[in-house]
């Protein structure tokens, strides 16, 4: 019993690959308008967004020797009936001759309920540090947004790629 529970927390220890997720925050915001035709204006309230919205993005954060680091970051939307949670980031690796293609897949599953009105959506990031393989010359990485249960012929929406090309510093 002392042994299982023991290698379970070593298994459960954390690394720098840690993923981050935090709410994008909206605020009621009052507007009125006009209208033209008979002068008369209506107020509603609408939401401003105050926490900013990250761009799908996968940039370098150092090369050492023959490890890549690199983060992950995009965002995705959840608000009105159905709240939008990321589950995982899973990656796919191919290698073909002097290239390496990683496709990191962000699996999103919509769960029926309803979403804070201030919550607009999510901003995740994923720093990742990645062993390049001998011979690998670019690396081609892609970052994906995928459903999971959405109807089974929905592909993966490519949201982000960026392309490293290390034949001058190898």
């Amino acid at each position: 019993m002392i042994v299982s529970t023991f290698l379970t927390l070593l298994s459960c220890k954390t690394n720098e690959q840690k993923f981050r997720i935090s709410p994008i925050y909206a605020e009621p915001k009052k507007i009125t308008s006009d209208v033209s035709e008979n002068g008369v204006s209506h107020k509603f309230n609408t939401f401003k967004e105050i926490t900013e919205r990250l761009n799908p993005l996968i940039f370098m954060i150092s090369k050492e020797e023959n490890l890549l680091k690199f983060r992950l970051q995009g965002n995705i939307s959840s608000s009105s009936h159905y709240i939008n949670h990321i589950q995982k980031i899973r990656i796919e690796e191919e290698l073909t001759g002097n290239t390496l293609r990683l496709k990191y897949i962000v699996e999103i599953k919509r769960i029926a309920g309803k979403e804070n009105s201030n919550i607009r959506g999510y901003n995740y990031t994923k720093d990742e540090t990645y062993k390049i393989p001998a011979g690998a010359k670019i690396i081609t990485i892609e970052l994906y947004e995928n459903f999971v249960n959405k109807s089974s012929d929905a592909k993966p929406r490519l949201t982000a790629q960026q392309s490293f090309n290390f034949f001058a510093h190898m």
